[in-house]
């Protein structure tokens, strides 16, 4: 149920940053991370967290409040169990280096 709630959302955002905001880049980038987290791409979970927070950052200094709001929203939802089982959390690969230390997520390194 989150993939389609996420991935629709995004949809909407980047109609009405194009049209109503004239924020060309989110509208451009916003279809972009929608189409990462539909192919639940291994890196989607981290492209949907970088831009949900430049879109709260973005909304808090130009008072955007329902921009700022939708971030955190959707920042919130991809905390919860079900977003976890569509998009894992990245881990280390034990054949490159080993598992990462304490449990953190970390990228693979080439």
């Amino acid at each position: 149920m989150v993939r389609p709630v996420l991935t629709l959302s995004l949809l909407i955002y980047a109609i009405v940053a194009v049209l109503v905001a004239r924020w060309w880049i989110s509208g451009v980038v916003a279809p972009l991370v929608a189409a990462l987290l539909w192919m639940q791409h291994p890196r989607a979970r981290f492209a949907a967290y970088i831009f949900f927070t430049v879109a709260a950052v973005r909304g808090l200094f130009r008072c955007a409040w329902p921009v700022t709001a939708f971030a955190i929203a959707a920042i919130l939802l991809l905390q919860t169990p079900a977003a976890a089982r569509a998009w894992p959390r990245l881990r280390g690969s034990p054949s490159r280096g080993g598992a990462p230390r304490g449990g953190g997520d970390t990228l693979a390194r080439p």
